[in-house]
C-alpha cells in the first residue's frame, strides 16, 4: 500500500508539472494600441466617392480621402489596436486627416473652421461601414516647432449615420518624407 501511495503523488505531481509547463503565462490576450503622429509637406488631400447600395432602393455615399501632389502641408494621425491573436474581430484603426496652408505657423480650427482645414475621420474595424467623415464640431490647434516637427491637440466630434464619435489626441507630428 505503502508503494501505491508513493506512486500516486509522483503520477499527481507529474500531472501537475505538465499543467504548469503548459500553461501560457504571456500577455497575449491583451490589445495593443499604437500610434502615427505624421505629416507631409508639397501634399492636398483628395476626397473620392462611391455609390454603394443600402437598401433595396436607395443608395449610401462613401467618402475616401487620400492625399497626392499639392500646394499644402497634410497631417495624419491614426490610432491602431491590434486585437489578440484569439481574438478575431476586436482590431481597428482610428485615421484623422487635414491639411494646412504651407506658410502656416499656428493654427486653430474650431467648428465650422474643421470645413476650411479639411479635416476628415475614418475608422476601419469590423463594424458598419461608414467610409471618411467630414469633423464639423470639436477643436484642433497646432504650432509648428521645427522644420520636421509640429505640436498638435484635438478634440473632434465627428458625426456617423447612427453615433457621434469623440476623438481626442495629442502630439508631436513628425515630417514623413515617404512620397505615399
Amino acid at each position: 500500500m505503502r508503494v501505491f501511495t508513493h506512486y500516486l503523488k509522483l503520477v499527481l505531481l507529474g500531472c501537475l508539472s505538465i499543467v504548469i509547463a503548459s500553461c501560457d503565462l504571456s500577455n497575449d490576450e491583451e490589445f495593443e494600441e499604437t500610434y502615427t503622429y505624421s505629416f507631409q509637406q508639397d501634399k492636398q488631400l483628395v476626397v473620392d466617392t462611391t455609390s454603394r447600395q443600402a437598401t433595396g432602393d436607395s443608395t449610401q455615399t462613401i467618402l475616401s480621402v487620400s492625399s497626392q501632389s499639392g500646394d499644402n502641408r497634410v497631417f495624419h494621425y491614426e490610432k491602431r489596436i491590434t486585437a489578440p491573436p484569439r481574438v478575431m474581430d476586436g482590431g481597428s484603426v482610428t485615421t484623422v486627416y487635414f491639411q494646412i496652408p504651407p506658410e502656416t505657423e499656428r493654427f486653430t480650427f474650431e467648428g465650422t473652421e474643421l470645413t476650411n482645414a479639411n479635416v476628415y475621420f475614418q475608422r476601419s474595424c469590423f463594424c458598419p461601414l461608414i467610409g471618411a467623415l467630414k469633423v464639423e464640431s470639436g477643436l484642433i490647434e497646432g504650432q509648428k516647432l521645427s522644420e520636421t516637427l509640429w505640436s498638435i491637440s484635438a478634440s473632434l466630434q465627428p458625426e456617423g449615420p447612427e453615433t457621434t464619435y469623440n476623438i481626442k489626441f495629442e502630439g508631436a507630428f513628425t515630417l514623413n518624407n515617404n512620397q505615399e
